[in-house]
This record gives structure tokens, sequence and C-alpha cells, in this order.
């Protein structure tokens, strides 16, 4: 069975949509659950697939309690969806220490878009979401089921755009070209150039927003700094979740370089629907079948030829992703049952195997 290490404070699932990412996530948290662990599991995928995963009604930005299959001395599990509006605001009234400013913040008509809107600002939710939970003494691990692909590495890369952002130079340069005591010659025409295509009331909004995010940097770029240095410590996994096809592992791999290149710890590596569980091993003598089943005997036969192939060639596949990236890998077998309710999760994940022990 998969596990994660005993320090391991905060675990990334990432990968491509549609190879069961979300489930495993959720399957995870659950398992580590069962092991007596206080465990959040948070998806940022806007998609809301972790509430069918667990079988709940429906998961928002405030974590939900969800019941174990059986009775463990400690462990729980609770699940949350990462809401851009609700966990930017909730950022801004933490960072801001003051009633007044929070609500220039909420009032500014770029604010609104931000945080409403703008992808981007989805990943800097997730990075602020992420400080707060891992830093919540109510959760021993936190396991973060990532959006597909590429909105996967946005989310990687918050911590370190935040605070560039905030650094930028053409940033500094604005805010200086708004200050009477500051403003040079080239701001002038500068800014007076963009109220003409703009507008004054966009330009005085997006001054009004850059000055307050400006007040608030400092707490920002702690709190991602620190998110930065967690996502690199031995207290972080990374488990990349492919399927076990030619097309998933050519996706797998991509996402794996991007995830090393980071300097992030790649731990495990789980193949989805890599087996067929109650499939007995092979044989070198072919079945007999009944009487009764003359008529498609050849058929049944050229099936099950079919199906030793695809399992060696899916076995093959996995040992070329393992040879350029030596870790952990896992197979996990295809479901024999809807899996949207913890008892499901935990049988699926019970018989998830080392990849070597494939037939």
């Amino acid at each position: 069975m998969i596990r994660l290490a005993d320090n391991c404070k905060l675990a990334f699932c990432v990968g491509v949509g549609g190879v069961g990412k979300t489930t495993f996530a959720a399957a995870l948290a659950l398992s580590e659950a069962l092991r007596g662990k206080s465990v959040l599991v948070l998806t940022a995928d806007p998609a809301r697939r972790l509430a069918d995963a667990l079988g709940i009604r429906g998961i928002r930005n405030e974590a939900s309690d969800v019941a174990l299959p059986s009775a463990t001395e400690g462990g729980e599990l609770h699940a949350a969806m990462l809401e851009t509006k609700a966990s930017a605001d909730d950022i801004i009234r933490r960072a801001a220490n003051d009633d007044a400013r929070a609500e220039r913040v909420f009032n500014n008509r770029i604010y609104q878009a931000f945080s409403n809107t703008l992808a981007r600002s989805h990943a800097y939710a997730a990075m602020e979401r992420v400080h707060e939970t891992v830093n919540d003494p109510r959760y021993d691990l936190v396991v973060v089921d990532t959006p597909p692909a590429q909105s996967s590495i946005e989310i990687l890369d918050a911590p370190v755009r935040l605070v560039g952002f905030l650094d930028q130079r053409v940033v500094r340069w604005f805010l200086q070209a708004s200050d009477d005591s500051t403003r040079s010659r080239g701001g002038t025409l500068a800014q007076r150039l963009l109220r003409t295509v703009a507008g004054d009331s966009l330009v005085s909004a997006l001054t009004e927003f850059l000055t307050e995010m400006s007040f608030l940097r400092e707490g920002f770029a702690m709190r991602a700094n620190a998110v930065r240095d967690l996502m690199r410590s031995d207290s972080t996994s990374f488990l990349l979740v492919s399927s076990a096809d030619s097309v998933g592992l050519e996706a797998a791999r991509s996402v794996a370089a991007e995830v090393v290149a980071r300097d992030f710890e790649l731990t495990h590596a789980v193949f989805n629907r890599a087996f067929i569980a109650e499939a007995s091993p092979s044989s070198e003598v072919a079945p007999e079948y009944p009487a009764r089943l003359a008529a498609i005997a050849p058929k049944l036969r050229r099936m099950r030829i079919a199906f030793e192939h695809e399992q060696a060639r899916k076995q093959a596949n996995i040992q070329a992703f393992c040879r350029d990236y030596p870790v952990r890998a896992w197979a996990l077998p295809e479901a024999t049952r809807t899996l949207g309710n913890p008892s499901a999760l935990a049988e699926w994940m019970a018989r998830g195997r080392p990849h070597e022990a494939l037939p």
C-alpha cells in the first residue's frame, strides 16, 4: 500500500487530467487518516470532483468533516475546495489587519476582477491556503489535489511569481509616477497617455490597488517564501499520477520534468488502471472453456492474448519511466465498482502494488 513518510506534512498530487488524480488524492488522504493522522485534502481543481470521490454532498471553501469507514485512534479526514474569491477575501482580511484597508481593497474594481476571473489569482490563493493549512494545528497532513497539467505548474510557481510581481520595476515605477513627491517627467507623460487610453477611473483604481498591495507586500512575501521553502523540504512529497499507456507516460514525463526542474522532490509515481486485480496470472497452458462456450472459444482466446499483450506494454511503459525517473512506482488496478465512498476508496487503495509486483 502507498504510504507517505511519517514526517510528511504536505503532499502534492500532480498530473494531467483524466487519469484519476482527484480520486487518488482522496484515497491517499483517506489512507493516511486511517493510519491515525488528522488529514485535510484540499482540491485546487475547480471541476468539483473531490466531493464525488468521497461520496459527500458538496465541498466548500471551509473544511468539511468526512466520516471514516472504520474507527481509528486519532484519525480524522477533512475536505475543502479552494474557492478563489472566498480565499482571496480571507487572505486580504488577515494580511490587512485593518478593516478599513480591507474594505478599500474589496471595493476596488481591479481587485474584484483579479479575485473573480484571473486564472493566476487561483494559484496565488492556493499558495496562501497551503500556508494557512500547513500551519493549522488541527492538521498533521495536507494533501493538495492540483488542477491538471499547466494549471498545476502555475500553483507550484505561485510563491515565486507573487514576490516577483510585487517587486517588479514597472509596479514601483507606476506607483512613483502617481506620487507628486517622486513623479518624473517620463512618469507624468506615461500616466497622461494611460489615462487617455484607459480612462481616469480605471487608472485611479489600478493605482489604488497597487498602493494597497504594496503595503501588504511584506506579509505576502514572507508567506510565499515560507511555502517555497516548505515545498523544497523533506516534509513535502510530490506524487505524480498517470495512466500506464504510452500517451499517458509521455505526459507524465513532461510533468515530472517540470517538478524536478523546480528542485522539488518527486517521491512517488502512481500509475492508475495499470492492471486488473481479478485476472489470474498468465499461464503457459491455455485455459479450457466449457462446451457451452465452444462457439466463442476462439474469440475468448484472442481476447486473452490481447489482454496479456496490453499488460506487458503497460509494464514496459512503467519500467521505461522508472529508468528516467528512479522513484517509488506503484500500480493501481482497474476499479471493480464506483469509487464514490470512503469504503470503496480504501479497498481500491489496498490493492495497489509496487510496479515490480505486476504479473
